[in-house]
């Protein structure tokens, strides 16, 4: 639902941290934590102290009437001009959410802001801004929609390509004010502001020839899942980012909205709002990750079948309560205790020293284990148990690892405002947010057993209507679909039912062969009797897809799926001897 009951801005800012995440990237968000924000001068529409002109939190655009009185919007520093700032240290940053402020002109030499007005704008970059200081400033001049951004490290204006920019709406449209402009007093809508605020920024994405920046109406869900596509459709076009090595690290203490400081989120204050990207979740499973949550639960643990979206809930947890600051590691069978909490390594000439596994370097945010059923747990994390419970922990490792007086390094179960050389004390944002594969139902059982008492449990389900999620697919992936009639088939749908009996499966893969079918058939219908050449699409994605994920089955349940298969597929002839050989070669 939107954030609120007003917008969906919170859960676009939490999606394009996700989005960036897996590419080494990560946005600036300028003015977004600000407490308080920085005086305007009534006589002038402008930063009360010109100092603020360095740091801007807002970007200033006045809004008065032309000579025929209609509404338009005006830069308040006019051509290209500093509208936000941004901490670029960790050299990974490319997008910028910025705050657009509203500032009325009510007569000569008098003007009047107002903040319930706010429109919000986002930029993003293929490759991350080069590593800088603590608030480089970057600049825009809305009427060629060219940027700029000066690098600390360069000490000059350079600039700056971009390959998306849009103005986001987070008011109803007919969300209205009276306000005195020019002299004349009027009333005007929300839908007014954004629609002067779109004929006043050009924009000119790779260098392209300005236009003006498209508007999302961020009060409209459809709306939302539409600028992350256009966002997602301007990445694939610009092709992978080059990520760049932090230079210069930012200034620390420094008041930016992105330093590297975890901020701490009481767990039992927030809400975990549903996933915009994820599709077939049922209710129930955010309904639990809030109540444990809210009940005190620090960490979490997701289970269920492959492929439903356990790895896309954890990382969304995580943006949730720290934003882009969280580790993620997938497990591993050759993991061992050092890789996750650390051991001695040798120095050279003989000595050794203890180093810090990924779990003490990253101790004070969230850590996400993807797929922990895949290592040894207890070789791996068992000396956390005793950490998880709430004790402290004693490591096998000295401080002084000649010196066998030296202190043992010890875990500590809670944040320590003074923790000493020896000590490791974890920040209030560290939890375990992990994942696993009831598939592995040896594993599962081993691990419950473990650990039940030291997690929160969230069973991720498979859709309980296959077909009625394929039809939400299409509904949410591609806004020219046309729905199919009432009572229409769905064979891909039906297929994934009768897998689902035997051995349950996630969307994941059945998204994979829905595009593995739209390359092989190219224009496929998924809701009707297959023509020929979809029943070979089928056939192949069962062969590419599916069937990689039944070894193993029994000879029984083969022999279903192939009926099931012939019977959803319309099969006969040399299909039906294929799919039924196929069938046979996973079986046992």
């Amino acid at each position: 639902m939107a954030n609120g009951g007003t917008n969906y801005i919170s859960d676009f800012r939490k999606w394009l941290k996700s989005y960036l995440k897996p590419k080494g990237l990560q946005p600036t968000e300028c003015g977004f934590k600000a407490k308080a924000f920085q005086a305007i001068d009534p006589k002038t529409g402008l930063r009360a102290k010109s100092s603020d002109n360095s740091k801007p939190q807002r970007w200033l655009f006045h809004i008065k009437l032309d000579a025929s009185g209609a509404l338009i919007a005006e830069p308040a520093s006019p051509g290209m001009a500093n509208f936000a700032y941004q901490t670029t240290g960790s050299g990974d940053k490319a997008a910028l959410l910025v705050r657009i402020l509203p500032v009325f002109q009510t007569g000569p030499g008098h003007f009047s802001e107002q903040n319930d007005f706010e429109v919000n704008a986002v930029f993003t970059h293929r490759d991350p801004l080069d590593a800088g200081g603590n608030a480089d400033q970057t600049a825009f001049d809305p009427k060629t929609g060219e940027m700029n951004h000066r690098s600390e490290k360069i000490k000059k204006y350079l600039p700056q390509p971009y390959i998306f920019g849009g103005l986001l709406g987070i008011k109803d449209r007919s969300d209205s004010i009276t306000k005195t402009i020019s002299g004349q007093s009027k009333t005007i809508s929300y839908g007014e502001i954004v629609d002067a605020l779109q004929t006043a920024i050009q924009v000119a994405p790779d260098g392209s020839t300005p236009g003006s920046i498209p508007v999302y109406d961020l009060t409209d869900k459809n709306e939302l899942d539409r600028l992350q596509k256009d966002i997602q459709s301007a990445y694939k076009k610009a092709g992978p980012p080059a990520p760049k090595k932090a230079t210069l690290a930012a200034a620390a203490g420094d008041d930016d909205d992105d330093d590297d400081a975890v901020d701490f989120i009481d767990p039992a204050t927030i809400k975990i709002s549903e996933e915009p990207a994820l599709i077939g979740i049922d209710p129930f499973v955010y309904r639990q990750i809030n109540a444990a949550l809210n009940s005190g639960k620090q960490h979490i643990m997701f289970y269920g079948p492959p492929g439903t979206g356990k790895t896309t809930l954890a990382r969304w947890v995580a943006i949730s309560l720290t934003g882009t600051k969280w580790t993620m590691i997938t497990g591993s069978a050759d993991w061992s205790s050092q890789d996750i909490i650390g051991g001695y390594q040798p120095m050279g000439g003989g000595n050794i020293k203890f180093f810090p596994g990924v779990l003490l370097r990253d101790y004070d945010r969230p850590l996400i284990i993807d797929e922990l059923n895949r290592c040894d747990i207890d070789k791996v994390i068992g000396p956390l148990f005793t950490v998880l419970s709430g004790q402290e922990t004693t490591l096998p490792y000295r401080l002084n690892a000649e010196d066998p007086e030296s202190p043992q390094y010890t875990i500590l179960p809670q944040p320590k405002a003074d923790p000493q050389d020896h000590e490791y004390a974890p920040g209030r944002a560290w939890r375990l947010i992990a994942t696993i594969n009831s598939i592995d139902k040896a594993s599962l059982y081993q691990m419950s057993y473990a650990l039940s008492r030291r997690f929160g449990w969230v069973y991720v389900d498979v859709p309980r209507d296959p077909s009625a999620f394929i039809r939400e697919f299409f509904e949410k992936s591609d806004t020219s679909w046309t729905p199919p009639a009432a009572g229409a088939p769905c064979p891909l749908g039906e297929f994934w039912a009768a897998i689902n009996g035997v051995r349950e499966i996630g969307p994941a893969p059945i998204i994979d062969a829905i595009k593995a079918i739209q390359a092989i058939d190219g224009s496929p219908d998924f809701f009707a009797v297959p023509s020929p050449a979809m029943r070979t699409a089928l056939l192949d994605a069962v062969d590419m897809v599916l069937l990689p994920m039944l070894d193993g089955i029994i000879q029984r349940e083969a022999d279903d799926l192939t009926k099931a298969a012939i019977k959803a597929f319309n099969l006969d002839g040399d299909d039906e001897i294929r799919i039924t050989e196929r069938m046979k070669s996973v079986a046992v």
